[in-house]
């Protein structure tokens, strides 16, 4: 199998101060592991990484990314933290290619590690593996894999933030936008109810988020 492929231009939901051009290291959720692929040492409850080991998730498309982000919880409650950007690569970027047919049980895994209600110390643990002893090749910085919530395409990006960069449109703007902007945030309320799950507005000194990765305000 060649775990191989061409990030496209996709949507990202990081929690990221205002108008970066890339995802800064400093500005990624340190406290980890937490999330479906984060690569991160074993942590319960998580903690910052001392690795220095860093997770990007983007997803196809606004839905995708924001199911991702707030699916588990049902509700997503806005600080003005959290943005949406169009995100594309600077360089070819080697992927391990999970949605294909076949590639899980290539690496001696199931399809749900991508998709399913796995535990997430499970699909954890294969990050790990996929990311350390490299199971599927050498040279992988992520994997692309189907989201369980909106089963739209997704990727987790490891440690490569230097090589991706935000899109500018055609009069030179940044598609770097905070959720809660009147642009998004309508867009956002349409899509996310629609998938039963709530949005809401806060202030970051309200936001739960915030209060774990003490984010200033």
């Amino acid at each position: 199998m060649e775990p191989t492929g061409r990030l496209r231009t996709l949507v990202v939901v990081p929690r990221l101060p205002p108008r970066q051009t890339r995802p800064r290291r400093r500005h990624l959720p340190a406290i980890r592991p937490k999330a479906r692929f984060d690569h991160h040492l074993p942590a319960d409850p998580p903690v910052v990484d001392k690795t220095g080991r860093r997770v990007l998730y983007v997803g196809e498309d606004l839905a995708t990314s924001a199911c991702e982000v707030f699916g588990e919880a049902g509700i997503a409650a806005i600080c003005p933290y959290y943005r949406v950007a169009i995100i594309a690569p600077t360089t070819t970027l080697t992927m391990f290619d999970l949605a294909a047919k076949g590639a899980a049980l290539a690496i001696g895994a199931l399809p749900a590690l991508g998709d399913g209600n796995e535990a997430r110390s499970l699909t954890q643990q294969w990050a790990r593996a996929i990311y350390k002893d490299q199971p599927a090749g050498p040279g992988i910085t992520g994997i692309h894999y189907r989201s369980g919530y909106n089963s739209g395409e997704s990727l987790a990006l490891w440690d490569c933030e230097a090589d991706v960069e935000v899109v500018r449109d055609g009069g030179g703007q940044l598609q770097d936008f905070a959720l809660d902007d009147p642009r998004i945030l309508p867009r956002l309320q349409v899509q996310l109810r629609r998938r039963r799950i709530n949005v809401t507005t806060v202030p970051s000194s309200g936001c739960s988020e915030c209060k774990k990765e003490a984010v200033a305000p």
